[in-house]
């Protein structure tokens, strides 16, 4: 089973602070094990909203609106997409979240992935280091309908399937993946590195990711015109948001 691991953001993940040293040296062991077992499919740490947009559909009426954003309970700081052979599973692998993160005051949401449609997720090997082009994550924001897992029927889907399609052939799509309702989820807070488990379903929708794509492109607008294109589930009502992702080499600074 594959699980999306969500890290809340926070005050100083919204100051666009670049982690340190001692916390990517944590995380690196902290995924050790998953990694060596192949069930790690990758982790990524977003840029605060600050660099942001957020797309929202009315109808025919797209709004584009840039950060930051308020509500920084809301929004997330960084992911990482597992294989683990259950909720419990994958519990067990978050409750040995690192203190080095925030002194082990963290809010992480364990999600569990795969489109109701049962559209398949994407999994590319990004081997270009372009450093002309950035990462950009593209996260589409739940709603009722995603949080009752409501099939958006083959037309859709098939639409999707296609869109997907064109843009891993043309290089430029890295991965993507759906998510099934917070129902199936679970919330793992910590207060001073102690755990308390909370499970979903979650009544505040607009904290929710539905699914997310991720894209290398040359600049933001780019990946905005990218987004407007896209034949999303209930696109009338759709809001996505778009965050740069921090690259290797600025990573790679914080530990140096």
């Amino acid at each position: 089973m594959r699980f999306l691991i969500v890290r809340k953001a926070d005050a100083a993940t919204e100051a666009g602070e670049a982690p340190s040293h001692e916390l990517l040296v944590a995380m690196a062991q902290h995924h050790d094990t998953l990694a060596a077992e192949g069930r790690l499919h990758g982790g990524e740490g977003l840029k605060a909203s600050r660099h942001g947009v957020r797309v929202r559909f009315a109808g025919d009426e797209i709004t584009v609106t840039e950060g930051p954003f308020a509500e920084t309970h809301e929004l997330v700081a960084g992911f990482s997409l597992i294989e683990a052979d259950s909720l419990d599973h994958a519990t067990e692998w978050v409750r040995e979240w690192p203190m080095a993160d925030a002194g082990g005051n963290v809010c992480i949401d364990i999600r569990s992935a795969g489109c109701p449609g049962g559209l398949a997720g994407i999994a590319v090997t990004d081997v270009d280091d372009d450093t002309s082009t950035t990462r950009f994550a593209i996260l589409l924001k739940a709603d009722e309908a995603s949080e009752r897992d409501v099939n958006p029927g083959s037309a859709v889907l098939s639409a999707m399937e296609r869109a997907n399609r064109q843009g891993v052939e043309a290089g430029f799509l890295l991965a993507g993946e759906g998510l099934k309702s917070s129902a199936s989820a679970r919330r793992v807070r910590f207060t001073r590195g102690e755990a308390t488990l909370i499970d979903g379903p979650f009544a505040e929708m607009k904290e929710l990711v539905a699914g997310f794509w991720i894209v290398r492109m040359a600049s933001m607008e780019d990946a905005v015109a990218w987004v407007k294109t896209f034949p999303y589930p209930r696109r009338e009502s759709a809001t996505v948001e778009i965050r740069p992702l921090f690259e290797l080499a600025e990573l790679m600074a914080t530990a140096t």
